[in-house]
């Protein structure tokens, strides 16, 4: 019982496991596309799924040393768009949404492009608990709509229309249910490799459980 204990305390930690069908998604357009600020927020609960984006360590291949190479960290990239689907009303409000804010990056009649600075925005993905509370979730910086998905028609289908977006960004930042970004000091800190720190051991406790030494 003991381990069993052990292991529902875990689980729970942390406000407990993140279920992937409780998730909310805030999407704030530049005013000159869509002046009407609430379309934000309707445009916003029509999200059908989405994806949080990961994170990649570049690498570059040490050749210089003798015997055989390995990878060095060389930079970091991040995924080059975030798709998401929405549901698609019968006037194509969502559709018309999105090619306001396109059609203001890049000026359909003049062919003009917009300032960079006037039509990225943030857009904030959050993990939500089982009462719909902000829990956590990441925050998007500088993104704008990148591509607009097709609608494919066909006599057969009796499913809810949907729409695709693929969404640029440079960057995303980890934030709390309040829609703070998430301290540096909870981060993990640079080391000093002049210093060299206690590893961490393993074992094996009375009831089978692992059993960290720190």
């Amino acid at each position: 019982m003991a381990f069993l204990d052990e292991f529902i305390a875990n689980f729970n930690k942390y406000s407990g496991p993140a279920h992937l069908n409780r998730f909310e998604c805030v999407i704030i357009s530049p005013f000159e596309a869509n002046r009407d600020i609430s379309t934000d927020r309707f445009v916003s609960f029509r999200v059908v799924n989405l994806t949080f984006p990961g994170k990649n360590i570049r690498t570059v291949t040490n050749e210089t040393v003798y015997g055989p190479t390995y990878e060095m960290a060389q930079g970091l990239t991040y995924a080059e768009t975030v798709s998401m689907n929405f549901y698609l009303s019968a006037e194509h409000r969502e559709r018309q949404y999105f090619l306001n804010w396109m059609d203001f990056i890049y000026k359909p009649n003049t062919y003009n492009l917009e300032y960079y600075d006037n039509y990225k925005r943030e857009i904030d993905l959050y993990q939500l608990n089982k009462n719909d509370e902000r829990i956590s979730g990441i925050r998007l910086e500088q993104c704008y709509p990148k591509t607009l998905g097709a609608i494919e028609y066909a006599q057969d289908n009796g499913e809810i229309g949907q729409i695709t977006i693929e969404f640029a960004f440079k960057q995303h930042v980890m934030i709390d249910g309040q829609g703070n970004a998430v301290s540096r000091s909870q981060l993990p800190q640079s080391v000093d490799p002049n210093t060299i720190s206690p590893q961490r051991r393993v074992g094996r406790s009375q009831f089978g459980a692992l059993d960290y030494d720190f």
